[in-house]
C-alpha cells in the first residue's frame, strides 16, 4: 500500500505544479532522496511522508484513505 500512498502523492504533486527540488527543499529532504521515493527504490518514514504530504498541501490522513480503497480494488 506505500507505494499507493507515494504515487497519489507525486500525482498530486505534479497537478500542483510543485517541482520535485522544491518538494525536497521545503520538506528538509535532498532531491534524490524525493527522487527514489517516487520511483520506489526507497521506502519513506511516516514522518518523511507527512512533511512530503504538507508541502504538497494534501492531508496524509486522506491520501492514505484513497490508497487503501485504490489497493482493495487491485485485489
Amino acid at each position: 500500500m506505500a507505494s499507493h500512498v507515494v504515487r497519489l502523492l507525486r500525482e498530486e504533486r505534479e497537478r500542483k505544479g510543485v517541482s520535485m527540488n522544491v518538494l525536497a527543499q521545503q520538506a528538509g529532504l535532498a532531491q534524490s532522496t524525493v527522487s527514489r521515493i517516487e520511483h520506489e527504490l526507497r521506502t519513506p518514514s511516516l514522518d518523511t511522508l507527512l512533511r512530503m504530504a504538507e508541502v504538497i498541501g494534501v492531508k496524509l490522513e486522506d491520501t492514505i484513505a484513497a490508497a487503501r480503497k485504490a489497493a482493495s480494488r487491485h485485489k
